[in-house]
């Protein structure tokens, strides 16, 4: 069973993260991440279902940030939930999540 669901849509790979984004999490999430992005240049995180997140995970969607800056490609963050929002004010990544979101 695939843990972190993503579909290529136009191009572009589209994860719909799931509620509970916690410890467990993290090692499907930095791979579904990986994969899409050998499978496009363009990765979308759907996070709008988001209603738990571990440091952990959003240390993945940090990464998956930095490999999209680092080689030129696109990455994004879509409907950021209010709890991955408040997570990443917590962390002191309000700027971070600001920079990769969409609404």
């Amino acid at each position: 069973m695939t843990l972190i669901k993503w579909s290529d849509e136009g191009g572009q790979v589209r994860l719909g993260l799931p509620s509970d984004l916690d410890l467990a999490m993290a090692q499907p999430l930095l791979e579904g991440l990986r994969a899409g992005f050998g499978a496009s240049d363009t990765v979308v995180a759907d996070a709008a279902a988001v209603e738990r997140v571990s440091t952990a995970c959003i240390q993945a969607l940090l990464a998956a940030a930095r490999h999209a800056a680092e080689h030129n490609r696109t990455f994004a963050i879509l409907q950021p939930s209010e709890v991955l929002t408040e997570a990443c004010e917590d962390l002191g990544l309000a700027p971070w999540l600001k920079q990769w979101s969409r609404a």
